[in-house]
Parts: structure tokens; C-alpha cells; sequence
């Protein structure tokens, strides 16, 4: 299935530029017909309140007229619904107001992590796969100043667009591993060199897992064979028997 990334990501004129897609950036307003519909009941409300003080003295000394005591109740039972509508809408205006708000806020959070992934794994944006740097959640965390579980939220099941294709938000982030020159490396990277290095292995004398961790050795990965075991499992990789069978049996 085709995948509508979140984000997309540009080098535009020596800077970044991160874009949101237009799913998580609706253009949301209130009705222009009851914002004004409110302004013309909350204006008629204050002009009774007011008009109700200043003829209140002349109220009370006009106790013997029936007729006006009959127009005035009838007034009242209008102004009365006029208030209610008032109520209704004013509940209905807060309450979306408070939703535009929450949403602005959603796609600002949203923005804030995304500019944290690219400022932490800037070589991936600029040089490509190969360039990821150890990175978890804590990290972006701090930078945005916001909790774990925000910027959890935030990542889980968005995608962003790169120079380099659609990648998941989940992809930027994996634990560190320290190489014999003492320079820390994700482990994404190591499991890319890893998948390289069996499909380049030769196919009649697989390498085990001990050998793998010894070639991985050679080229400044120092790991241990358990951590090969583990991260071959990981990529789906079998064991080099079952792959050394394989290749008798297509033969």
C-alpha cells in the first residue's frame, strides 16, 4: 500500500525545510454566520441588562397597568430564548475554539519533534542511509523539552519523506555501539554492514556466527557473537548450515 508520509523534509538554500502534510494541518475556522449570530445576541443581551437598571425606579411605581405587565412578560419569554440561544452557541463557539487550539498545538509538537530528528541525525538528511547516529526518545525529549511518552506519541506510525525515500520516524531511533576507534555508531548501521556481508558471503561456505562477528571485527565493529546471533535473527538472516542448504537445494 502506498504510504502518505507526515512530513517531508528539503535542503532548500543551504537549510532544512520541514513540511507538514496537509492531513495534519487542517485549515480550521468557525463559521463566520455564528460568530456573528453570538455578537448580535451577546449585544442584544447587555443592551436589556442596561435598558433593565435604568428603568428600574420607573418599574416599581407602575404597579396599576395590566396591559404593560402582559407585553413585559411576553418580552421577557423572548429575551429569555434569545439568552438560551446565546448560551447554546457561546458553549458550542468555546468549545471549538478550544479544539482549533488543540489541534494548532498538535501540529506544533509535531513540527518540534520532527525538527529534533533532523538536527540530531543531520548527516542521514544530508548524505544519505550509512550516516544514522544513536538516538532514543530521551534525547528528543530533552531537546523539545517535553515528556517521553509526547514524543512517543508524536513518532509511532508517522512517516517523512526524504531525499532518500519514505522512511518511519521509528527508523531514526536506535541504541548506540561504540567502534575500536571509539566512535559510537547506531546499530541500524551495524545490521546494514551485517545483511552486506552475508550476501556477499560466500554461498558454498556460509560464514557462522563467530566468523561474522570476527569480519565485523575487522572493519572496527567490535561485537560479540551473541550480539551477531541476535541481530541475524533480527534481520530474518538464517543460520549459515540452513544457508549453506539452501543453496545445495536451488542447485
Amino acid at each position: 500500500n502506498y504510504i502518505t508520509p507526515d512530513f517531508t523534509v528539503r535542503w532548500v538554500d543551504g537549510e532544512f525545510v520541514i513540511l507538514l502534510n496537509g492531513r495534519n494541518a487542517p485549515k480550521l475556522h468557525i463559521s463566520k454566520q455564528y460568530r456573528k449570530m453570538l455578537e448580535k445576541l451577546s449585544a442584544e443581551q447587555k443592551r436589556r441588562k442596561q435598558g433593565a437598571k435604568g428603568e428600574n425606579g420607573a418599574a416599581a411605581s407602575d404597579e396599576d397597568t395590566p396591559d404593560v405587565a402582559g407585553a413585559s412578560s411576553g418580552s421577557a419569554n423572548g429575551a429569555d430564548v434569545d439568552d438560551e440561544t446565546r448560551d447554546f452557541l457561546k458553549d458550542k463557539f468555546d468549545s471549538a475554539r478550544w479544539f482549533i487550539n488543540s489541534i494548532n498545538q498538535r501540529r506544533h509538537t509535531m513540527t518540534m519533534v520532527m525538527d529534533a530528528i533532523v538536527q540530531e541525525q543531520e548527516d542521514f538528511f544530508k548524505k544519505g542511509p550509512g550516516n544514522l547516529r544513536p538516538m532514543i526518545l530521551k534525547d528528543i525529549a530533552e531537546i523539545i523539552e517535553m515528556d517521553i511518552s509526547t514524543v512517543s506519541r508524536v513518532v509511532n506510525g508517522k512517516y517523512v519523506q526524504t531525499e532518500w525515500g519514505v522512511y518511519e520516524l521509528k527508523y531514526f531511533f536506535s541504541e548506540g555501539l561504540e567502534t575500536e576507534s571509539g566512535e559510537e555508531v547506531s546499530n541500524k548501521e551495524v545490521k546494514a554492514i551485517l545483511q552486506q556481508i552475508v550476501d556477499e558471503e560466500d554461498k558454498t561456505n556460509p560464514l557462522s556466527d563467530s566468523k561474522l562477528a570476527d569480519t565485523l571485527s575487522d572493519r572496527g565493529f567490535k561485537i560479540a557473537r551473541r550480539t551477531v546471533s541476535k541481530y541475524r535473527k533480527q534481520l530474518s538472516i538464517p543460520v549459515a548450515r540452513l544457508r549453506k542448504q539452501i543453496v545445495v537445494e536451488e542447485g
